[in-house]
């Protein structure tokens, strides 16, 4: 694997923004001095994950999950060290260089290789001999040979090791051809991952090709479609396929026009509606959200006119109110797939029928699910379904214009509306609660030893130096017992000045870093940081002098059974409770 220089790391460390870092992933909102938001590593409505940028850390009060942002990044997309490391470099323009072997030293380069081999290898293969059924089935769609080549659609044949055999007199690393995500193993034998497959590259905004998606032609298969799978490049909750073309109509229209399907983008773009952006191959989240607040605030969304579309663009539409994005509904005819509709129909009528009168999303999904013809119990159970979503709405401007609006289209009071949200707010305040009572209790740092541990930690990562002092010229490191603990403790003896980056990033497991990001949120005032020190040595002292008179005690019971004089050793028990009385 490949290694990244010392200095490197720590000028990456220095240089991230963990607010920047964490708010692609995460909505945070400023309380104090620190932000907080619903925690993406454990399933929780209301906000217990904070991210404290004076000292460049995260802590999620919940789950426990805590660190810095190179932390952030390999749980949240589950990569190495290495590769979050070149990740957050690659975003702050931070040029890496790789220690190690030669493979080492462009391994990101060489992932971006394979890629555009492949994409190079699979679009010539479409415009070959191998590839005319393909391309007369893309042709005969609507997509015309300019598109494909904008678009660099390709096509791998059957061959289970065709861009395999392309590329292995290459003489990759395997650790490269493996972090691809293009082949497969078995035993000593590697295989392509698509094969049978009309292929759509998914690039980066930049325009670096990252994943594929593959659609299946020539053969049966029930996965009608198939892409790339998570790779140090390639992470689906944020990619849009499309937008390193389509990104600078979207900048100029203000506004965006979110589609399923690679087909679907690829024949608006070919009509002259160009200010469209595909998923990759995943469900609309709220990274994605995250993700297109870099180009526009209002959406319009056109899934496919079946009921699957349906609840797929009501799902992406409450997520994008979450996420404080304006979005309308372009109703799609019964059956047809917005590609089907615009080679259909054209342009304008998309245009006029589709954009000019697409639908609010409060409307939308009234009127999917048949509201006004309902029964009230029916009527009331879509008003549920509605609040819910509502009751997840963070900005209360956003929630309380849904409200009125609701109440207006579901022709009921507002104050009804509002009991009703009130009602489904507590049912989960009170299952979280139940929920809370049902968790193991941790039982770390509940005795008074532990919580003195834990007191000499917080005092030690104060900058009050004077405390500070205290402790390192008082405190014996064979006081602290608990493990995790003591590693710390160990560390802070050292440490000159207090960097909680640095500090936390000694640690590689999580639940010390848990420990060590709760220590560094809490802000306890209840005592001086002198005041706790001195508490808190004087009662590791008094255990070990409890310790050392137990020892005693086992010591004298040892010797009366073999009739040996214990006078000695009384004395000295004599004196030392003396020491732990005065």
């Amino acid at each position: 694997m490949p290694r990244i220089p010392q200095e490197t790391i720590n000028r990456i460390r220095e240089t991230a923004d963990i607010v920047d870092v964490v708010s692609h992933h995460v909505n945070l909102t400023k309380r104090g001095r620190n932000f907080f938001g619903l925690c993406p590593f454990h399933n929780e409505k209301t906000p217990s994950f904070s991210v404290a940028p004076d000292k460049g850390i995260y802590h999620c009060f919940g789950c426990g999950n805590g660190g810095s942002a190179i932390n952030f990044i390999m749980e949240i997309e589950k990569v190495s060290f290495v590769e979050a490391v070149a990740q957050l470099g690659n975003q702050l323009g931070i040029e890496i260089q790789f220690s190690g072997n030669d493979d080492s030293n462009q391994f990101f380069d060489k992932l971006y290789e394979i890629h555009d081999f492949a994409a190079e290898l699979f679009h010539k293969t479409l415009f070959s001999d191998q590839g005319e059924k393909a391309k007369q089935y893309l042709l005969k769609r609507g997509l015309n040979e300019a598109s494909l080549k904008l678009f660099n659609v390709g096509f791998v044949p059957e061959n289970s090791s065709y861009l395999f055999n392309s590329i292995k007199s290459k003489n990759y690393d395997k650790d490269v051809m493996e972090k691809s995500g293009l082949f497969g193993f078995s035993g000593s034998k590697t295989y392509d991952r698509f094969r049978s497959r009309i292929m759509f590259p998914i690039s980066t905004r930049a325009g670096k090709i990252i994943a594929f998606g593959g659609r299946i032609f020539g053969k049966d298969d029930p996965a009608k479609y198939m892409n790339s799978p998570e790779t140090p490049l390639y992470k689906k909750s944020q990619v849009f396929y499309g937008l390193d073309i389509t990104r600078d109509a979207i900048i100029k229209k203000e506004s965006a026009i979110l589609v399923e399907g690679y087909t679907d983008l690829i024949q608006l773009y070919q009509a002259g509606i160009k200010n469209v952006v595909a998923v990759s191959g995943t469900a609309f989240t709220e990274q994605h959200v995250n993700a297109i607040r870099n180009f526009t605030s209002k959406v319009y969304l056109c899934y496919d006119g079946d009921l699957a579309g349906i609840n797929a663009a009501k799902k992406a539409g409450y997520t994008l109110l979450k996420g404080g994005i304006d979005s309308k509904v372009i109703v799609i005819p019964d059956g047809l797939d917005p590609d089907d509709w615009i080679l259909r129909d054209g342009k304008e009528e998309f245009e006029s029928n589709g954009i000019n009168k697409s639908l609010e999303l409060l409307k939308f999904h009234l009127r999917s699910s048949n509201y006004t013809k309902k029964s009230i119990s029916e009527k009331s159970q879509i008003m549920d379904e509605i609040l819910i979503e509502v009751s997840e709405v963070q900005e209360p401007l956003i929630r309380q214009d849904f409200i009125k609006k609701l109440a207006v289209v579901g022709g009921i009071e507002e104050n009804a509306v509002l009991q009703m949200l009130t009602k489904i707010q507590m049912k989960k305040r009170n299952y979280q609660h139940s929920d809370e009572k049902q968790k193991p209790k941790d039982n770390t740092y509940r005795d008074i030893n532990d919580k003195a541990e834990l007191g000499i930690i917080k005092v030690l990562l104060s900058n009050d130096e004077k405390a500070r002092s205290f402790i390192k010229e008082n405190l014996s490191i064979d006081q602290i017992k608990n493990p995790k603990s003591n590693k710390l403790v160990e560390i802070l003896l050292k440490t000159e000045d207090v960097n909680p980056v640095e500090i936390i990033s000694s640690f590689s497991s999580p639940e010390e870093r848990e420990l060590i990001s709760k220590t560094l949120m809490d802000e306890d005032k209840t005592s001086s940081n002198m005041q706790m020190a001195e508490d808190c040595i004087n009662t590791l002292a008094k255990e070990s002098i409890k310790k050392e008179v137990e020892q005693l005690r086992i010591k004298i019971r040892e010797m009366e059974a073999k009739d040996q004089d214990t006078t000695e050793l009384m004395k000295k028990i004599i004196e030392i409770q003396k020491k732990l009385h005065a």
